[in-house]
């Protein structure tokens, strides 16, 4: 039996000329949250978009603590330093990609923070802010600015740069969270969103391990032409759509072998990267998306 999705029924396929997307279910899988029960996923027959069952109104309660891996709990010591090294060289490459030095930056679901830490310190002429649930800070971005997401309307229009990465897939309605991101960013301003790739080399060879499934915290599962379609529809200019190799062989492996992550699963990511890297570049299938947008 399917759950009925408020959203998911009416979502317009991103190839069905204006009708809603066709679902079919891809089964059962394991609640990593231990606060939901039974979860599972449906994925369109069309446009390939996947949506997380059964349906949440408000996701806040699964974050509730910052224990889920989004605030990177396992990040201390060597791991600690082993992230630093791998947000710094993120950081890099995003303002490689974008070419100008943004002024005013915001990291819009920054998490642990780790990497908005990160980007600040690469920008020390830039003013860079972190937003999330929380009213306060996480501990990367104690002294440093930070406002909780429920205050984003005061800060509408005030960026240059709005970041999401790996943000949208964590709600069950990413066309309004889009819009609330939009928001932030000034006329002219860049947007850069990052997700999952449901059509991903690994969904096939790791099945239900791949770590980007996640549930219940990913709610929708992107394809390209689903997260193409998601931010034309939001009256946004795509400049750039960009493969991206994001490191999830650790995690990948742990849930493989039904344990925690830790630091071993972390090494064991690292010596495999390049195998990851490769299997993702000789097959077309990232393990991520990332496209860099502008807001007219």
């Amino acid at each position: 039996m399917i759950h009925r999705h408020p959203v998911a029924d009416v979502r317009p396929c991103a190839v069905g000329d204006g009708a809603p997307c066709d679902f079919a279910p891809l089964g059962r899988f394991t609640d990593k949250s231990g606060k939901v029960g039974e979860v599972s996923v449906v994925r369109c027959k069309r446009c390939g978009i996947g949506v997380s069952m059964p349906p949440l109104a408000d996701v806040a309660f699964l974050y509730e603590g910052r224990e889920s891996q989004d605030f990177q709990p396992d990040a201390r010591g060597l791991a600690h330093g082993i992230k630093d090294i791998a947000f710094r060289r993120q950081a890099r490459t995003l303002l490689r990609q974008l070419g100008a030095v943004p002024r005013q930056v915001l990291d819009f679901g920054c998490g642990s923070g780790q990497f908005t830490r990160c980007l600040g310190e690469m920008l020390p002429g830039s003013t860079v802010t972190g937003a999330d649930f929380h009213d306060a800070p996480p501990a990367e971005l104690a002294g440093r600015r930070y406002f909780p997401i429920g205050e984003a309307r005061d800060h509408a229009g005030e960026f240059d740069l709005v970041s999401a990465f790996h943000v949208l897939e964590h709600d069950d309605d990413p066309q309004a969270l889009l819009g609330r991101i939009a928001a932030l960013a000034e006329r002219g301003g860049t947007i850069v969103l990052e997700a999952p790739n449901i059509d991903c080399i690994w969904t096939r060879l790791l099945g239900k391990a791949w770590d980007a499934w996640y549930l219940p915290f990913h709610r929708t599962h992107f394809s390209r032409p689903a997260l193409r379609a998601l931010v034309e529809r939001a009256g946004l200019t795509i400049e750039r759509d960009l493969d991206i190799c994001v490191p999830t062989m650790g995690r990948s492996l742990a849930n493989a072998f039904g344990r925690p992550n830790s630091l071993p699963f972390l090494l064991a990511g690292i010596v495999l990267h390049p195998l990851q890297w490769l299997g993702e570049r000789l097959s077309g299938r990232p393990s991520a998306i990332r496209i860099i947008a502008r807001k007219n």
